[in-house]
C-alpha cells in the first residue's frame, strides 16, 4: 500500500527532510485480468458510526466512509467481501491498488466494500482527533474499528436484505490483521478471513524480534547478489568515520557531530530495511536499484546515494533531534503533523506493539535492541500512554501461538509473501484444515491483494503468485458454498 510508516516498532530511527533514494522505473505496462484502475469502480458512500460502541452514555456519532462496487453481486444471498481498512491516507489510495480483492469480488459474484478506519481519511470521529482524553484519542483502538466494521455489516445487510449473505474480511498488514480479528470476535459478522500479510504472532513472545531484519537481509541477497555484504561494510566504515568525514561524504547541511555518524546510519537503516517490502515484482523492486547506486569504492559515503536530497543538503539537525516539533521517536522515522502518522504512532503505542531488533550478525544492519522501556518513555512523553504489549494476543486469542488458533476461530487464510520481512511475524504454516497458511515464494508485501507497485491481477505475475490466488478462491468458494463464477 503502502505506505505504512517501515518499521513499526523499531525502538531507534531517523528520517531525513526534504528527499528520498530515487525510486525504481515502471516496468511497461502490464496485461491485466481485472477491471482497469480508471474510472473509478465505487460509490462513495457514508455510515453513521457511534464515536464510541463501548459507552452508553456517550452519544456522539461520526461519518465513517466506505467505498462500494456491486457491479458483479447476485443479490441477496451471494458473498459481500469487506476490505477492513486500517493505516494511511485513507480508504480510496488503499482501493487504488487492491486489484485482487475485486477479482474476488467478480469471480464470487460477491459485493465489493472498502471500510475506512475511523481517525484516518475522512474518518475523523471529532474537529480536533488528537485531544488527549479518553473520549477523543482514547477512542482510536482496535476494539472499537473492529466495531465499527460488525456495525457497517450489519447496516449493509439491512439495506441490502443480505442478512443471508456470507462475509468475508480481507486485508493486508495490519489491515490484515483486523481482517482476522473481525473473524476471530465477530464470527456472526465475518464467515470466513482472507489476511495478507497479518503479523498477529509479532508480538513479546510469540516471535523471534530479530526476523524482521534477517528476512529483509535474505530478500537484498535473493536479489542482489553480494549486496547485504557491501551494506554491511559500508555501516562499518560510516560508523568508524570521524565528524568532518561525514560531513564532506554525505554533504551535510552543518558539521556533523560525533553523534552524526549514528543518525546517518539510523537513517540509512530505515530506508533500505523497508524496501523488502515493495520487492514484489523483481522488475520494479527498489532493492535491485537501490542496491545499483551502492558504491564501496566510496567508503563513509557508499550509502550517501541511499539518502541523497537530489543534491541538496541533508539537514541532520532533524536527525539529531534539535527540533521539538518533529522530535524522534523509536517507532521509526520522525513525529509528522499529518493526522494520519500521528494516529498510527498511537496505535503503536498503545496496542499494535511489534518488537523488532537488529543484531548485525543475522542481518546487514546495526546493532539495535527493541526495548519496551524506550517505546513507553516516548509514548508517555508523547501521548502520555504506555504501551499495553501484551493486551491484543492476550484479550484476541494469539497468545497461545499459532498452534491453538484452531481453539480461537476458523476458516481463515494467511498469505505471506517470503520477501516480506512481515513473513518473520505471521501465520506461515497450515493450523488445521480451516486455519491455512499460503506463501508466496518471490511474494512481498500483500502482493495477493495488489500494491503501489502491482495494483491489479496480471497474467505476468509470477507461477507462485498466481497458483496463491488460485488457492485463495479455491477455498474460498468451498467454505462460503460458491460456484465458479461465469462472470467476464
Amino acid at each position: 500500500r503502502r505506505t505504512m510508516p517501515a518499521i513499526l516498532a523499531i525502538a531507534w530511527s531517523v528520517s531525513l527532510a526534504p528527499g528520498a533514494p530515487t525510486a525504481a522505473p515502471r516496468a511497461p505496462p502490464r496485461p491485466l485480468l481485472g477491471p482497469p484502475p480508471v474510472p473509478k469502480y465505487y460509490a462513495k458512500l457514508y455510515h453513521a458510526q457511534p464515536a464510541d460502541h463501548f459507552n452508553a452514555e456517550n452519544h456522539e456519532t461520526f461519518r465513517q466512509l466506505y467505498l462500494l462496487n456491486a457491479t458483479w453481486w447476485a443479490g441477496p444471498g451471494a458473498p459481500i467481501v469487506l476490505y477492513t481498512g486500517a493505516e494511511g491516507s485513507g480508504i480510496e489510495s488503499i482501493f487504488a491498488h487492491s486489484g485482487w480483492v475485486l477479482h474476488l469480488a467478480r469471480e464470487l459474484k460477491a459485493m465489493a466494500v472498502f471500510a475506512e478506519m475511523r481517525f484516518f481519511g475522512e474518518s475523523q470521529p471529532f474537529v480536533d482527533p488528537f485531544e488527549p482524553s479518553p473520549r477523543r484519542l482514547g477512542l482510536l483502538s482496535v476494539e472499537q474499528a473492529l466495531a465499527d466494521y460488525a456495525a457497517l455489516v450489519n447496516a449493509l445487510r439491512d439495506a441490502f436484505a443480505a442478512w443471508a449473505s456470507p462475509v468475508v474480511a480481507v486485508g493486508g498488514s495490519l489491515a490484515g490483521t483486523l481482517a482476522f480479528l473481525l473473524r476471530a470476535k465477530y464470527p456472526s459478522v465475518a464467515s470466513a478471513a482472507l489476511a495478507s500479510s497479518a503479523p498477529i504472532l509479532g508480538y513479546v513472545g510469540l516471535c523471534d524480534e530479530y526476523g524482521w531484519y534477517r528476512v529483509a537481509t535474505s530478500t537484498f541477497e535473493k536479489q542482489a547478489p553480494g549486496c547485504p555484504a557491501m551494506v554491511r561494510a559500508a555501516f562499518a566504515s560510516l560508523l568508524r568515520a570521524a565528524p568532518a568525514e561525514v560531513t564532506k561524504a554525505f554533504n551535510t547541511c552543518s558539521p556533523a557531530t560525533p553523534a552524526t555518524a549514528g543518525a546517518l546510519a539510523a537513517a540509512a537503516t530505515d530506508q533500505l530495511a523497508a524496501l523488502a517490502e515493495s520487492a514484489y515484482p523483481r522488475s520494479t523492486s527498489p532493492v535491485v536499484s537501490t542496491c545499483a547506486m551502492i558504491d564501496p569504492s566510496k567508503g563513509v559515503g557508499a550509502l550517501a546515494p541511499v539518502l541523497s536530497n537530489g543534491g541538496a543538503c541533508i539537514n541532520i539537525s532533524l536527525a539529531e533531534g534539535r527540533p521539538r516539533t518533529r522530535r524522534l521517536n523509536p517507532l521509526g522515522g520522525v513525529d509528522h503533523p499529518d493526522w494520519a502518522a500521528r494516529a498510527w504512532l498511537y496505535i503503536a503505542c498503545t496496542e499494535v506493539v511489534h518488537p523488532i531488533s537488529s543484531n548485525n550478525v543475522t542481518d546487514m544492519f546495526p546493532s539495535r535492541r527493541w526495548s519496551l522501556p524506550s517505546l513507553s518513555a516516548y509514548c508517555n512523553e508523547t501521548f502520555g500512554v504506555t504501551p499495553r504489549a501484551e493486551w491484543l494476543p492476550e484479550t484476541m486469542g494469539m497468545s497461545g501461538g499459532a498452534a491453538r488458533l484452531s481453539e480461537v476461530t476458523s476458516r481463515v487464510i494467511f498469505t505471506n509473501g517470503r520477501l516480506d520481512p512481515w513473513f518473520s511475524q505471521s501465520v506461515t504454516a497450515n493450523v488445521s484444515d480451516t486455519i491455512v497458511a499460503i506463501n508466496i515464494d518471490d511474494g512481498a508485501h500483500h502482493s495477493d491483494l495488489g500494491s503501489p507497485l502491482n495494483p491489479w491481477p496480471s497474467t505476468s505475475d509470477s507461477p507462485s503468485l498466481q497458483r496463491a490466488r488460485q488457492e485463495q478462491l479455491a477455498l474460498l468458494r468451498q467454505w462460503l458454498g460458491v460456484g465458479s463464477s461465469a462472470a467476464t
